[in-house]
Formats: structure tokens, C-alpha cells, sequence
């Protein structure tokens, strides 16, 4: 076997690996460009032709099949009852302080761990509203200060 057609199976074969490794859609292109050129290094010793098949092969599925790769790949929101909070005003129940990690909040009955979203600490019994949701953590603001 030419050491073309090795060099092309290769590059296939580490694209393969790196796709499967990943599972993002982002090298796969490059193997089937990469056996397209291993193809075409059986019939011509161009390194040339065979690069430029590498590429327009490369290109052609990277255009073909990319839209639909993304709309298969595209993360959905799903909402969760936890959503209905943002924008509700809660009550400081535990200091809430960004350098000891600590604070909670009580909504609608609920103890939710608390951040507060400008990094400050905000005291115990302070009205605040909820922003936003990260993780377990509500992102409050003090209610005079709204960001």
C-alpha cells in the first residue's frame, strides 16, 4: 500500500477517534474528506489533487450536513417550576455574605440558598428580588436597588 493512502487512512482514523472522543460533530467532516483522499491517492501520486480532494470533500459535507447537525445538537430550554420565581420578591432569612458562601432566602414558603447578583452582603430580613437561577442558587438584588 502507498504511504499516501496510509498517511490519508491515518488522518481518517485520528478524525474518527477525536469525533468519538468528543461527539460534538466538529471533526467528522475531516474524516470522510480524509478517506476521500486516501481514495484518490490509489489513483493519482499528486499530493496536490489529494489535498484539494481533502478540502472540497471536507467543505462540501461541512455545508451539506452542519445545518442539520446543529439543529439536532441545539439544546432545548425546558423550564421548570423553579423558573417561576425570578422576578418575585423574597425575604433574607440568613445573611446572605459572598465571601463565606452563605445566605438563604424565603419564597412563597420555600428556603432557597441565595447569592446576591453585585456581590455584596445583604442582611438578614432584607426584602430582595429573585433574578436569576444558577445552579441551587437564587440571584437576588436588594429591592431598592433592582439591577
Amino acid at each position: 500500500m502507498d504511504s499516501a493512502v496510509i498517511f490519508w487512512i491515518f488522518i481518517a482514523v485520528v478524525m474518527g477517534v477525536i469525533e468519538s472522543a468528543t461527539m460534538s460533530l466538529v471533526s467528522i467532516w475531516f474524516c470522510v474528506g480524509a478517506i476521500a483522499a486516501a481514495v484518490c491517492a490509489i489513483f493519482t501520486p499528486s499530493l496536490f489533487v489529494q489535498s484539494f480532494v481533502f478540502v472540497v470533500v471536507t467543505a462540501a459535507m461541512l455545508a451539506a450536513t452542519r445545518p442539520i447537525a446543529r439543529k439536532i445538537a441545539k439544546t432545548k430550554f425546558t423550564p421548570t417550576n423553579a423558573d417561576r420565581i425570578i422576578g418575585s420578591e423574597a425575604i433574607v432569612i440568613k445573611t446572605i455574605n459572598p465571601i463565606e458562601g452563605a445566605g438563604q432566602i424565603n419564597i412563597g414558603g420555600q428556603i432557597w440558598s441565595a447569592k446576591s447578583g453585585n456581590s455584596t452582603v445583604i442582611e438578614k430580613d432584607t426584602i430582595v428580588t429573585v433574578k436569576n437561577i444558577i445552579g441551587v442558587h437564587a440571584i437576588v438584588y436588594p429591592k431598592k436597588e433592582e439591577n
